[in-house]
C-alpha cells in the first residue's frame, strides 16, 4: 500500500514538535511579583514561559552590574511546555557573561560561556500524555503512542484515509535508536517504518525521515551545550553533555515550589 508523503511525515513533524520542547530552558513563574535583588531578578529572567513544579537558582555571587556571573546552576522539576511535561532539566556554567541586567525583562541571553553542563530527562508517560491531546487536534490521527524499549524508541499511531465511499485506517509504526549529531544534534538512527505491518522500502523510509532529521537541534540553544550522550531505558529519555551538572553550596539561591506557590531566596 503506498502513503502519501505528506501522511507519513505529519507524525514525524508532531514528534519533531514535541521532543523540541525540552530544548528550551528559559522558564517563566505562574505569578506576577517584582523581585528586589539580582539573584531574583536573575532567577524571575530564568522562570519565563513555563510553569515549572520545583525550582532552584544557585549563584556562587550575585550577579554583576554588567551581568557577570561566576558559576551558576539550575534545576526545575515538572516544566511545562506546549502541554508537554519535562521531568527535569539541570544545567551548571561558569564565567558566564549574561546582556545587562538592563535587558533581562525582555530577553535573558549568556553572551559568554567558559564551560556548561547539561541534562535533561523525559518520561515516556508525558510524551504519551501530549501526544493524546494532539490527537484530539487531529481528527484523523488516533491511538498515538510512545514506546520506550532500553535503547530503542517506537512511535504508533493510526491514520485515517478517506477513499471515495469508506475510510481506511492505516497503523503507522516507526522505529530506531537516538543518536547524537555533531555535539548539538540528535538524530534519529537505525530507523525502519511500518505500514499496516508491512515495511517501507529503505530509500522510501529514508527519504521520509531524513527530511525532519535532527529530531532534537541545539545549535541555538540559550547555553552552548556540547552534548555527549543520548540513550533512553523503558521508562525515560536521557541527554547529557559529558559534564554533569551538580549544585554547589552558596549563600545565593532562590527555590520555587507550584505546591505552596511561593519562591524563596537567601
Amino acid at each position: 500500500m503506498k502513503l502519501k508523503k505528506k501522511l507519513i511525515s505529519s507524525i514525524f513533524r508532531s514528534f519533531l514538535k514535541i521532543c523540541l520542547a525540552f530544548s528550551i530552558i528559559t522558564l517563566i513563574l505562574p505569578f506576577n511579583r517584582a523581585y528586589g535583588s539580582s539573584v531574583e531578578k536573575l532567577a524571575t529572567a530564568f522562570t519565563k514561559e513555563l510553569t515549572p513544579e520545583q525550582a532552584i537558582i544557585i549563584v556562587d555571587n550575585p550577579p554583576t552590574d554588567d551581568g557577570y556571573v561566576g558559576h551558576l546552576y539550575v534545576n526545575v522539576k515538572g516544566a511545562v511546555l506546549e502541554g508537554l511535561r519535562i521531568d527535569e532539566i539541570s544545567l551548571e556554567a561558569k564565567d558566564v557573561y549574561f546582556n545587562p541586567p538592563a535587558k533581562w525583562v525582555e530577553k535573558l541571553r549568556p553572551q559568554k560561556v567558559a564551560e556548561v553542563s547539561f541534562e535533561a530527562r523525559l518520561l515516556e508517560d508525558d510524551i504519551n500524555k501530549a501526544l493524546k491531546e494532539y490527537e484530539l487536534k487531529d481528527k484523523k490521527w488516533s491511538n498515538f503512542k510512545f514506546d520506550l524499549r532500553d535503547g530503542q524508541i517506537v512511535a504508533l499511531a493510526v491514520y485515517e484515509q478517506p477513499l471515495l465511499l469508506f475510510k481506511l485506517n492505516v497503523l503507522v509504526k516507526l522505529s530506531g535508536k537516538l543518536e547524537v549529531v555533531d555535539n548539538d544534534k540528535i538524530y534519529l538512527v537505525d530507523y525502519k517504518l511500518y505500514a499496516d505491518g508491512f515495511r517501507l522500502p529503505e530509500q522510501a523510509t529514508r527519504d521520509l525521515v531524513e527530511n525532519v532529521q535532527p529530531l532534537l537541534d541545539f545549535s541555538e540553544f540559550m547555553f552552548p551545550v556540547k552534548l555527549d550522550s543520548v540513550y533512553n531505558d523503558e521508562e525515560a529519555i536521557f541527554i547529557r553533555t559529558k559534564g554533569k551538572p551538580e549544585p554547589f553550596d552558596s549563600a545565593h539561591q532562590w527555590t520555587y515550589s507550584l505546591a505552596s506557590e511561593s519562591a524563596v531566596s537567601r
